[in-house]
């Protein structure tokens, strides 16, 4: 490995070390499912390169989905961290305009800047509980699509790669569990009405997902192991 792909110098991952509440498990989870496409794409490409012109036209179409996958869950990474910082500011000018005696001037700054004065700083606040919640929940949709293409690669008997296939699998799973477990969280802390319905019917849809992710990993375990 060369020494510009060393993961340990990166800067990005030391935030995520720091005692700050951005970047947290939202946005991991988006780089673990881009990881997983990652590996993903790699795996289709070398099946591309000794495969018939029908099963290297397939891999190529792979990599490309997963290609585009990845650039979307790098970017959701970011998003995240900006709904949810949203959130947290918008929760705590909220509070204030409440009267919270622990509420501090930045979160009066917050209040200003978010609703000008306005007395509704609680409507402020919901909405961007509503953004905070659909940003990891878009993750694990689009994580429960890679899971699909590697189910699609792993049909394609490209057994040389198979502990790669696994590791993609597993990162994409993160991903749909990571960005589901968020969903959870937030749900629970909403008011009840159609956003947090549709909110919640959309994360129910994932459970399909989650079994498939399951019996996927199952059979590339099968394939690593075998002689």
């Amino acid at each position: 490995m060369s020494p510009q792909h060393r993961l340990g110098e990166h800067a990005w991952l030391d935030a995520y070390a720091a005692p700050t509440v951005t970047p947290g498990g939202g946005s991991a989870s988006a780089v673990a499912a881009a990881l997983g496409c990652a590996l993903l794409a790699m795996t289709a490409r070398i099946g591309a390169r000794k495969a018939e012109p029908d099963a290297a036209e397939r891999f190529d179409r792979l990599a490309g989905e997963a290609d585009r996958l990845r650039v979307v869950l790098v970017e959701q990474e970011r998003t995240d961290a900006g709904v949810y910082e949203r959130m947290v500011a918008t929760v705590r000018a909220a509070r204030a305009t409440d009267g919270d005696p622990g509420a501090s001037r930045a979160a009066e700054a917050a209040r200003a800047d978010a609703t000008d004065g306005d007395p509704g700083a609680s409507r402020a606040a919901e909405a961007a509980r509503d953004d905070a919640t659909d940003v990891p929940l878009a993750t694990a949709e689009l994580a429960a699509d890679g899971l699909s293409l590697a189910a699609e690669l792993a049909g394609m008997g490209l057994a040389r790669t198979a502990s790669d296939q696994l590791v993609a699998a597993h990162l994409l799973r993160a991903g749909l569990e990571g960005g589901r477990s968020t969903v959870a969280f937030n749900l629970r802390r909403m008011a009840p009405g159609p956003v947090r319905d549709d909110l919640a019917a959309r994360a129910g849809r994932l459970e399909e997902a989650r079994q498939a992710a399951a019996a996927l990993l199952d059979r590339l375990a099968v394939m690593v192991e075998q002689p």
